[in-house]
Formats: structure tokens, sequence, C-alpha cells
């Protein structure tokens, strides 16, 4: 990545650190790139910067990211669904070694998640398989939020609509 890109990324908040330990590893790039409604690929007219996806240090994925519209970003392969995904990983062998309740952070888009260093985890696609890992989190862990953005989050991980509650005329009973 050129110097120049470098510090236009930490101009815009991200960690300077955080980014030149991606930029060493080779995890940060940046491409001229073809968008599509199913992902990006090499070569093209739309200048991007492309953010490597891992899952137990393994690439997975890489993201297509546009600092000029910071809420817009496209998956190559689509097999990476979040950013910090070893995380997911590392709760729950937490959670299995009896821990109790933990917080994780998410980001509400990829830049955010660079400014916190990557503490956290950012989701780039909010498929079923997504919504699953997060729920297999389970009630011990509790996942932080931007202001405002924690009741579509609740109501995007109820499973299904699940569970459903209604409320009895006499309001003595309640059915699930």
């Amino acid at each position: 990545m050129p110097f120049s890109a470098f510090q236009r990324l930490c101009a815009m908040g991200a960690d300077r650190r955080f980014v030149a330990q991606l930029t060493g590893a080779g995890d940060v790039g940046i491409a001229q790139v073809t968008l599509s409604a199913s992902g990006w690929e090499p070569t093209g007219p739309h200048r991007r910067l492309l953010l490597a996806v891992r899952r137990d240090g393994e690439l997975v994925d890489v993201a297509a990211l546009a600092s000029h519209a910071r809420n817009e970003w496209a998956l190559r392969t689509g097999m990476g669904w979040a950013l910090g995904m070893d995380l997911v990983d590392d709760l729950h062998r937490a959670l299995a070694a009896e821990r109790p309740r933990m917080r994780v952070r998410l980001h509400a888009t990829p830049f955010d998640w660079l400014a916190a260093a990557g503490d956290g985890l950012c989701v780039l696609d909010w498929s079923q398989a997504a919504l699953s890992e997060l729920r297999l989190l389970g009630e011990r862990v509790t996942i932080e939020v931007a202001a405002g953005a924690g009741e579509r989050l609740k109501a995007m991980l109820a499973y299904g609509g699940l569970p459903r509650v209604s409320e009895t005329r006499d309001g003595m009973g309640i059915a699930a």
C-alpha cells in the first residue's frame, strides 16, 4: 500500500499501529476492482482499499472498502462474514472453560473496526450463518453496539422471530 494511502487511512481515524501491522502482514492494500451484485472482481474502474478477512490465521476472504462511502463494501468470495472472526472462536473457548460473562464490541463499519485496532467484530455479511454465529455466543456474552443500534440487533438475533410472547386479555397469563 502506498504511504499516501496509509496516511489517508490514518487521517480517517484508523489506528496507525494496527494499519502498519496489517500492511506488514500483507493484509491491506489498494486495487482497481469491478463491483457487482455478488462481490468484486480484480481489475476494473473502482479504486478500493482491500482488507484481508481471516479466521484461524487463514485468509478466507478479501473485503473491498470505499473510503468515500464508509458504509459500502463488497466481499470477494462471501466466505468471510466478519472482521475479527477469531474473537468468536476465542469467546467459544472461554465459554467452554466456564468463564463468567464477557463483552464483545460490534463495530458498524470496517473503518470503525480499523479505528479500534481490530478490537471486536465487524459483520460484513449479515447472512443466516453470521446471525447463527452470534446467537451461539449465548446469554453470557454481551454484544456492545453504538447508541441506537441495540433494538435492531436484538430483532435480528431473535431466532426466526422466537420467542414469541403474547399477553392474555386478563393479564394473568403469558403464552410463549
